[in-house]
């Protein structure tokens, strides 16, 4: 074929072009969709995917604990780390106080904080049920509760740092000043209305002192009972 008098071979241009044709019309007609394979990839080199490491979590018998990851080492403490001195809230509560102002910045930064450290355990809103709780973790205290509230900024902080009951402190994670940008974020949350009622809290000898009031009251009745003469006595007694 000739095109402006130079000769234009058609063979290799039908020879590409059909095919590639063909490929796109077939494409087209799934919807563009991504070509991807079920079957496994080939391999080149096994050594870049199959790696010989152990992974986090994983059992190992090159440590005499079967462990792979490593403790720390008693006595250390991270570079530029630093340890939490305090043991008790108390302790906290006399010499802390929160240092950073409640700014949009401050609450953005405490809220992505709080979404990576605290959500998976006391949910996005502080009250609802996580998928860990769902799986058998002990469900933890809800953040708007009363006593919750009643919290000072400083025993926030310490249960942030320390850890309380089965919750692990936090001061070797999260750095102190978004332990205080958290703290004023968890202000923000206890904000929202309860959803959900909160259990009465019982005395540990109401039970016994209700069963024994019952129980007293029930023969102080008996012996009045026994006492006190019957409406059909009273009609024979009477004339």
């Amino acid at each position: 074929m000739k095109i402006n008098n130079r000769n234009i071979p058609v063979t290799p241009i039908v020879l590409v072009g059909v095919p590639v044709l063909i490929f796109f019309i077939l494409w087209a007609a799934d919807g563009f969709h991504p070509l991807r394979s079920k079957d496994p990839p080939i391999q080149v080199r096994y050594d870049m995917y199959y790696q010989s490491k152990y992974m986090a979590q994983e059992p190992t018998t090159f440590f005499s604990d079967g462990k792979v990851m490593r403790d720390h080492v008693p006595g250390t403490i991270p570079r530029d780390g630093s340890i939490y001195p305090y043991t008790t809230p108390e302790e906290a509560e006399a010499e802390l106080s929160n240092p950073l102002a409640v700014i949009p910045d401050v609450l953005a930064r405490g809220k992505n904080r709080y979404n990576t450290f605290c959500a998976t355990c006391h949910s996005p809103s502080g009250q609802d049920t996580t998928e860990v709780v769902r799986r058998g973790l002990q469900k933890p205290p809800s953040l708007a509760a009363a006593n919750a509230k009643g919290y000072s900024d400083a025993r926030l902080f310490h249960v942030i740092s320390a850890g309380q009951n089965i919750m692990p402190g936090y001061a070797g994670k999260i750095p102190e000043q978004d332990r205080w940008a958290i703290v004023h974020y968890v202000r923000e949350l206890q904000k929202a209305p309860l959803k959900y009622p909160e259990a009465a809290s019982v005395p540990s000898d109401t039970t016994a002192a209700q069963n024994g009031g019952d129980s007293s009251a029930a023969e102080a009745a008996s012996s009045d009972s026994g006492n006190t003469p019957s409406a059909t006595e009273n009609t024979e007694q009477t004339p």
